[in-house]
């Protein structure tokens, strides 16, 4: 037995440390589990493709609404049409997490990924044939890249430019 006159103060601090140490350097942090499907492509990588283009499209959505009541298509058809499908994708993202976070089912997720592009398609004829203002399009940039990046991970055709 050791004596705690001969290893007090520092010297049990050191051999403690010591033996903490050791136990901290041989646990390693666990890789996330590949998903099917996916190929290389992990959960996490995957819930954060959803979560950014999700975050897009609802500022998108806010800016072009604030756009079109701006432009010449306010109060028109046309408006109405694109104030819908803005909507839609809104609520096409929201399924595609929701789908995601429940199962992490590639194969299930995939369809509302697909109708996700569809709409934004949709959205993209008139966001390139239209010049709204410099937000609303500058963002649209972005919510595009981002499907495009979705598109990608489920192996989708892109929306396109």
């Amino acid at each position: 037995m050791i004596s705690m006159k001969r290893f007090g103060g520092p010297a049990l601090a050191a051999v403690a440390m010591y033996c903490l140490m050791g136990t901290a350097w041989g646990q390693r942090v666990r890789p996330v589990k590949p998903v099917e499907g996916l190929g290389s492509r992990n959960i996490q990588q995957t819930t954060d493709v959803i979560n950014d283009c999700e975050r897009r499209t609802g500022a998108f959505q806010r800016k072009m609404r604030r756009a079109l009541n701006r432009s010449g298509l306010n109060r028109t058809a046309r408006e109405d049409q694109l104030n819908r499908d803005t909507d839609r994708l809104e609520s096409a993202m929201d399924k595609v997490g929701d789908s995601w976070n429940r199962d992490h089912d590639v194969h299930k997720t995939r369809q509302f990924v697909s109708g996700a592009i569809a709409v934004a398609r949709d959205i993209n004829k008139t966001m390139v044939n239209w010049h709204l203002d410099s937000d609303a399009e500058q963002e649209w940039v972005a919510v595009r890249g981002e499907l495009n990046r979705l598109a990608q991970t489920f192996g989708l055709p892109k929306v396109g430019w």
